[in-house]
């Protein structure tokens, strides 16, 4: 029997020997770890991953030590967790946004990989230019509210809200990233195919919500260029709110597109990201050619005690956001120029640009101010989306002031909300909403809040239309909702 050990411990030495790579001879752990990196309106932290050498075979001339993984071979990958993109994991004191933006994520994930490539270059750890490196990070998040108004009797909810996983490849080199994010569908069973059901946990289908590639170094560069499926720099949509703003559902465009942009890391200096992409929408029966864009510019700045970013951009086409696309109503009612069953049309007269005007401003340690105005200054064609009888010329609006502080050592903020549209009653949206949100975090990695929010409703003789379909009608009254949420993100 022991013989039989013998061998099979011989073995598995050898295998080790033969599948792993050979590491320096040291009686040292090995620290493998990334700086903290602070961000405009947010402060994540990454852990540490630690790596301990462990000894396969020694011999009397030159102990060996063998790694299941060796950053210091080119080829070779270490895979670490978090930060989760955008979410603040750990406070400086100031700025609880829950909210984050889904647009400039590329950005955002530069600054991470600079921060990641200075941490390793203090440890005297050598990127080469086949050295890949596996950044993963997720939320689950879960919210309970409760619904009174709009005419209709008083609902509850409790639901999983969000479940996603993020996978950031660093690599391979310097100049290299991506990121693959994997969401799932919190909506019931589709009409039709294996999930055709009412059952709500039918459906919790996976599917790819971004893909892109990042061409990019800012620790050398402060130009970029970014290809794939994304939210395209229109608009910034920060919020303290659990709701989605009104300018983001409302204009917020994910669309398969070719980003270049302009990035310098200084305290105060201007940006720029210019783009272009195919939208569903077309003038015309051309449907096979790019045929939407933009631009969008801003400027940082830190002045003594006031931090902020300002900025606007323009989009030559409104149609293709996806609060147009996909408005999530029944068969019955416009659902957006990409709605299937004769509830949309992507064929329009004409284009309808877009621009965003926006303001973010951090006083002091405690208070931060935010406002964002997306408008079009031309009307759609009658036959693609109206209001009151005549074209309609959407717009929105987010202002929101918050004040941080904490709460029995917790770092927590108070926010009040104000939000309006204008012509959007055949997108879904509300005309006004005003909101209260108390935010904190009790445990590291997570966040807990509760929200209250009154919206106003159009008038209930208001009427509206989209691809000459008539809009789901308005009940005139208001409603009230609570929301509790609790997030988790590694």
């Amino acid at each position: 029997m022991k013989q039989k050990l013998s061998m099979l411990a011989i073995g598995l030495s050898l295998v080790g020997m033969i599948s792993t790579p050979v590491f320096a001879a040291s009686s040292d752990q090995q620290q493998v770890g990334t700086s903290q990196t602070k961000k405009h309106k947010k402060v994540s932290h990454h852990k540490k991953a630690q790596v301990v050498a462990t000894p396969a075979a020694t011999d009397d001339s030159n102990s060996l030590m063998y790694l299941p993984m060796d950053i210091s071979v080119p080829g070779k990958s270490f895979v670490s967790s978090g930060p989760y993109i955008g979410i603040p994991l750990q406070y400086s004191g100031t700025n609880l946004i829950i909210n984050a933006p889904s647009v400039n994520q590329d950005v955002a994930l530069l600054k991470v990989r600079k921060g990641i490539d200075s941490r390793l270059e203090s440890l005297g750890i050598e990127q080469t230019p086949s050295t890949t490196h596996l950044l993963l990070s997720g939320i689950v998040e879960g919210q309970a509210m409760v619904s009174r108004g709009n005419g209709q009797p008083t609902s509850s909810d409790i639901n999983l809200t969000s479940a996603g996983l993020d996978a950031y490849i660093l690599g391979p080199g310097q100049w290299l990233s991506s990121l693959i994010a994997f969401s799932y569908d919190d909506n019931s069973g589709t009409t039709s195919g294996s999930y055709a059901s009412n059952l709500r946990t039918q459906n919790s289908r996976v599917y790819i919500s971004q893909a892109f590639v990042t061409i990019g170094n800012l620790a050398k560069t402060p130009f970029y260029g970014t290809f794939g499926q994304l939210t395209v720099p229109f608009g910034t949509y920060s919020s303290n709110m659990i709701a989605t703003p009104l300018t983001k559902a409302m204009f917020a465009t994910k669309e398969r597109a070719i980003v270049l942009g302009y990035r310098p890391q200084m305290d105060n200096a201007p940006y720029a990201a210019a783009y272009i992409f195919k939208g569903d929408s077309h003038v015309g029966v051309n449907t096979s050619k790019i045929n939407n864009g933009g631009i969008n510019l801003g400027y940082q700045f830190v002045r003594d005690t006031v931090k902020g970013d300002i900025g606007g951009g323009v989009i030559a086409n409104v149609s293709d956001s996806v609060g147009m696309q996909n408005i999530g109503n029944s068969a019955t009612y416009f659902n957006g120029f990409g709605g299937t069953n004769g509830t949309g049309n992507e064929t329009i007269i004409h284009r309808v640009p877009g621009y965003d005007l926006r303001a973010l401003l951090s006083v002091g340690e405690h208070v931060d101010l935010l406002a964002e105005y997306i408008f079009t200054t031309k009307t759609f064609s009658h036959a693609d989306l109206t209001m009151k009888n005549h074209g309609a010329k959407p717009r929105a609006l987010d202002a929101e002031a918050a004040y941080s502080f904490a709460a029995f050592s917790h770092p927590s903020s108070v926010a009040v909300g104000y939000g309006m549209t204008q012509d959007a009653l055949a997108l879904g949206l509300p005309s006004e909403r005003y909101s209260f949100v108390f935010n904190t975090s009790i445990w590291r990695d997570t966040l807990q809040s509760i929200e209250f929010r009154h919206e106003i409703n159009y008038a209930a003789s208001a009427t509206a239309s989209g691809s000459g379909v008539a809009a789901a009608p308005s009940s005139g009254r208001s409603n009230d909702v609570v929301t509790a949420q609790f997030d988790v993100y590694f």
